[in-house]
C-alpha cells in the first residue's frame, strides 16, 4: 500500500478516474473536485478536507475513520460502507466533524452518532436508518426529503431545523426538541389532516 502522510492537496480535480491500494493519512485536502471517482484498497485516517465537492464515488474495500470537513459538499455517499465492519459497533466513525457541509443524499446506516452535531449542514435527500442519535444536534440544517427509520433521536436537538416532515413512528423520541412553526410538520407524518380555520 502506498503511504501518502501529511500531504496537501489544493485544487486537485479528479473526474472518472481510479486511486488505488492508497493510506491517506493526516493529510489536507482544500478545494478539490472530485466526481466518479474509483477508490479501490484505500484509507483514509486524521484527514481533513475544507471546501471540497465530491460525489458519484465508486467504492470497494475503502475505509474512512476520524476525518473532519468543513464547507465541503459531500454528495450520495454510503458513510457506512466506509467504517470497517469489526470496528462498526465499536464506536468508530468515518468522520469527526461535519463544519457546514452540504451532505445531499448520503446513507447513514447503524452508525453510533450519539451527541453528534450536523448544526448549521444541509442534510436533504438524506437516509437515517437504525442509527444512534440520542442527544445529536440538528440546529440549523435543511432536512427537506431527509428520512429517519428506527433510530434513537432521544434527546436530539431539531431546534431551528427546517423543511423536515418525516415519520416520528419507529423512532425513539422521547426528549428531542422541536421548534414551532416546523413541528407541525411531523404530525402529517401521522397521517393527520390538518386544516386552516
Amino acid at each position: 500500500m502506498t503511504e501518502r502522510v501529511g500531504e496537501t492537496f489544493s485544487g486537485l480535480r479528479l473526474e472518472g478516474a481510479e486511486v488505488s491500494g492508497t493510506l491517506f493519512e493526516d493529510c489536507l485536502f482544500t478545494d478539490c473536485r472530485v466526481q466518479g471517482l474509483a477508490l479501490r484498497g484505500c484509507r483514509f485516517t486524521g484527514c481533513h478536507f475544507e471546501g471540497c465537492r465530491v460525489g458519484g464515488l465508486q467504492l470497494d474495500n475503502v475505509q474512512a475513520m476520524g476525518n473532519s470537513f468543513e464547507d465541503c459538499a459531500l454528495l450520495g455517499l454510503d458513510w457506512s460502507a466506509l467504517v470497517d465492519p469489526r470496528k462498526q459497533d465499536l464506536g468508530f466513525l468515518p468522520f469527526d466533524s461535519l463544519a457546514r457541509c452540504t451532505l445531499h443524499h448520503c446513507v447513514f446506516y447503524h452508525l453510533d452518532l450519539r451527541k453528534f452535531s450536523f448544526a448549521g449542514c444541509d442534510l436533504a435527500g438524506s437516509f437515517f436508518e437504525d442509527c444512534k442519535l440520542s442527544g445529536a444536534d440538528f440546529s440549523d440544517c435543511l432536512l427537506r426529503d431527509a428520512a429517519f427509520s428506527h433510530n434513537d433521536l432521544s434527546g436530539a436537538d431539531f431546534r431551528s431545523a427546517t423543511e423536515y416532515s418525516f415519520s416520528i413512528e419507529g423512532n425513539q423520541m422521547k426528549g428531542a426538541r422541536f421548534s414551532m412553526p416546523e413541528a407541525i410538520n411531523l404530525l402529517y407524518g401521522l397521517g393527520l389532516r390538518i386544516e386552516e380555520r
